[in-house]
């Protein structure tokens, strides 16, 4: 009778935790339900007006969260000093100015064949590092300086192999990492940053580097200045999104594991507003917990890093209405070319097909008109047309005027794609091959 009770009681309790995890479950099912509801979407913002002024709208909501761009552009004074000459590739460290008291610092690789014309040039942006930056993106460390360089699976040295490929690459370091991390704070702290710029945000920051980034690849003779691209993973996969939004001269981007989705969490894009606060005197303790520690075999001193400060408000009250959505973001980059890749699960957990979707209609409906980038006409620049026209001229006896009518009215639909693959977080052979086979339609550097 004993045993029978205490059974029954330990089924009891089984079944009361079993009923509250599913009841957890409803209740974060229904605030994720409650906060996809509260975002505007890409169809909801002056959806009967013209593209020009949604998109003019669009930037507006954008800057309102990242804050405005510097209004004076300064001089680049850049610096470049030749390091090695290895494996037909130039490698180069470069410098430049972003602010008044700030440089970009970066790795440039210039292919031996770019110094006979001008060669399509790619920005490399790199993912979370501790201290790395730059050099994990060309194979010269792993995460942390002192560490080799990673597994050539995980593909994080795509600044190098894109250069081995045959393109001029630049691999800069982003604020607060590499050789720009402010030598009294952690690796990944944007608390100076945050006190310095009150108004504005590390990722409204970051591209503008980015955009500097394509000043300084404009003044070099061996690059071609109307063919520049970028590309990046994890952070660098969601900093050359936003890069490719805000600057028309970036001619084809490759986003790969970037955040595609908002998240109300403190640890997401705004952490709680003592991570604003300027830094105190002395050092803080690692930040590493237990959890990190096991998943990188060491603990990180890192942080915190604040994304975007004034999306804080969004945290705080999950019911208030998000203004933008990434769909946005992703159209603002129409008509020019942009491949999307991610895993599968990351996929789903950003919620991104209705987000593909919206952005695809942009895309696929793309008409040419003033004030708008003209898709046929970027199509006839590019490597391939004069084979388009001879194949359709001699196989379908068409005249050039009725191809380039038929490709005026075929709008932008092929320049948006996305890709993705089984497995973790990560940027696999799989996905290096996707980029590289974009880059080279897109660039221009190869036909076939």
């Amino acid at each position: 009778m004993l045993i029978n009770l205490t059974v029954s009681r330990y089924f009891a309790a089984i079944c009361f935790f079993i009923c509250c995890l599913f009841l957890l479950y409803c209740e974060q099912t229904v605030q994720a339900a409650d906060q996809s509801a509260n975002i505007t979407r890409l169809s909801e913002i002056l959806p009967d007006k013209p593209w020009p002024e949604r998109r003019k709208e669009i930037l507006r909501r954008w800057l309102e969260l990242l804050g405005p761009f510097p209004e004076k552009v300064l001089p680049l004074e850049s610096k470049l000093e030749q390091v090695e000459q290895k494996d037909g590739l130039t490698r180069y460290h470069v410098s430049f100015q972003t602010e008044a008291d700030d440089r970009v610092t970066g790795w440039l690789l210039v292919p031996d064949a770019a110094k006979k014309k001008p060669t399509p040039a790619i920005i490399c942006i790199h993912s979370t590092t501790w201290g790395s930056g730059k050099d994990a993106t060309i194979g010269l460390s792993g995460r942390r300086p002192i560490d080799p360089p990673r597994d050539p699976q995980v593909g994080a040295a795509y600044g190098l192999t894109l250069a081995q490929h045959g393109f001029v690459t630049l691999s800069i370091d982003l604020l607060t990492d590499g050789e720009r991390i402010d030598p009294r704070h952690r690796v990944m702290d944007t608390r100076p940053f945050y006190q310095k710029h009150p108004e504005w945000s590390i990722v409204g920051k970051n591209t503008w580097d980015i955009m500097r980034s394509v000043d300084f690849l404009q003044t070099l003779d061996f690059v071609d200045h109307g063919q520049i691209g970028c590309t990046g993973w994890s952070l660098g996969g969601h900093t050359a999104l936003f890069a490719a939004a805000f600057d028309e001269r970036i001619t084809a981007t490759v986003s790969n594991g970037g955040v595609l989705d908002w998240w109300r969490q403190t640890a997401a894009w705004s952490r709680e507003p003592s991570s604003w606060a300027p830094w105190r005197k002395g050092i803080d303790e690692p930040t590493s917990s237990k959890k990190l520690e096991r998943r990188f075999g060491f603990k990180t001193n890192s942080g915190p890093y604040v994304y975007i400060k004034s999306f804080r408000p969004y945290i705080d009250d999950p019911s208030r209405q998000i203004p933008i959505d990434f769909d946005s973001l992703m159209a603002l980059v129409a008509p020019r070319p942009l491949l999307i890749i991610s895993t599968e699960h990351e996929f789903y957990r950003h919620r991104f097909f209705p987000k593909a979707q919206q952005t695809l209609e942009i895309y696929a409906n793309w008409k040419d008109a003033d004030g708008l980038p003209s898709v046929l006409k970027a199509r006839q620049e590019r490597r391939g047309y004069a084979e388009t026209l001879e194949y359709y001229g001699t196989q379908h006896l068409m005249k050039p005027e009725k191809i380039e009518r038929q490709l005026g009215e075929f709008g932008a639909g092929d320049c948006f794609s996305w890709f993705s693959f089984p497995g973790g977080h990560s940027f696999p052979g799989v996905a290096r091959r996707m980029t590289f086979a974009w880059f080279d339609r897109w660039l221009g550097r190869t036909l076939y």
